[in-house]
């Protein structure tokens, strides 16, 4: 199996076995690490057909939308106050009080899920200023995007968080959301990256259902950075989000204005590799 960011060679790494089954038989998970770039994944589901792969998909994720998993449990930095949801709504709203994004763009949450976070954006603005989208999940609630309104090359600005993780890079859906980008469009990004992933198969990313699929590192997101033209990074440290810039002058506008900003705010011409230390945490991180 070849690596779908660098092509490098794909080396078996670790096996999950889970005791729930949400397809028929499936209990046990391969994953396999990229020599070069140190990407891994999950062989098992990268091989799934799409039908399968929709129907664990959505198996997978129910029980976090109709309660029977808690955020507050498996993810208490998500939606606790004061927690990643509320510092990013705030980075939004401050870039655009500031005029580093603009009221006027056309902009979407890629993978929204049920809301959350757009909803607590706009609550933020005043106005439906993020609209969504999500593949995968049925709307839920306004300002829903449908598929024909998510054209290639139409978007100032799209954010995706917690949706990195999830995506097939083997059925090119990195390249297909970058590609929702205008040629001087922002992407901001959330998702787990680290320098090295653990060769560990009760890691806490992989608990309860091993759904995420792409495991990343610096490495593997530096060549996705680098190969789809963004010219200027900035990472914001409590909203643990990275923003990626084509253009360089609203890159340049926003680093002259970190002063005004709240939170920890690390900028480079090239991606971000903040995060260098084990990407584990205790139960109360």
């Amino acid at each position: 199996m070849k690596c779908f960011v660098c092509n490098g060679e794909m080396k078996p790494y670790f096996v999950k076995k889970i005791g729930v089954k949400y397809l028929p038989g499936l209990d046990t998970f391969e994953y396999v690490r990229c020599e070069h770039c140190g990407l891994t994944v999950s062989k098992t589901l990268y091989e799934m057909s799409h039908e399968e792969w929709s129907e664990f998909s959505y198996n997978a994720h129910k029980d976090y939308f109709n309660g029977v998993l808690k955020y507050e449990v498996l993810d208490p930095k998500w939606l606790r106050r004061i927690g990643r949801i509320d510092f990013q709504a705030g980075l939004f709203a401050e870039l655009l009080s500031l005029g580093v994004f603009q009221y006027g763009w056309n902009t979407m949450d890629y993978g929204a899920g049920d809301g959350k976070l757009a909803n607590e954006i706009n609550d933020r603005t005043g106005v439906p200023w993020l609209k969504k989208f999500d593949e995968y999940m049925e709307p839920s609630g306004e300002y829903y995007l449908t598929p024909e309104e998510v054209r290639e090359g139409n978007f100032d600005f799209i954010v995706s968080s917690s949706v990195f993780e999830h995506l097939l890079g083997n059925r090119g859906e990195v390249e297909k959301i970058m590609g929702l980008l205008k040629p001087d469009g922002i992407m901001g990004l959330h998702t787990l990256i680290c320098e090295e992933v653990p060769q560990d198969p009760e890691w806490y990313y992989l608990l309860p259902v091993p759904v995420h699929c792409t495991l990343w590192t610096n490495k593997a997101m530096q060549i996705v950075y680098q190969k789809n033209g963004f010219i200027g990074c900035s990472y914001n440290v409590e909203a643990q989000m990275w923003l990626f810039f084509r253009n360089f002058e609203a890159w340049k506008k926003l680093n002259e204005v970190k002063h005004q900003l709240h939170g920890t705010w690390i900028f480079s011409e090239d991606f971000v590799d903040y995060w260098k230390c084990k990407p584990y945490r205790t139960k109360n991180a």
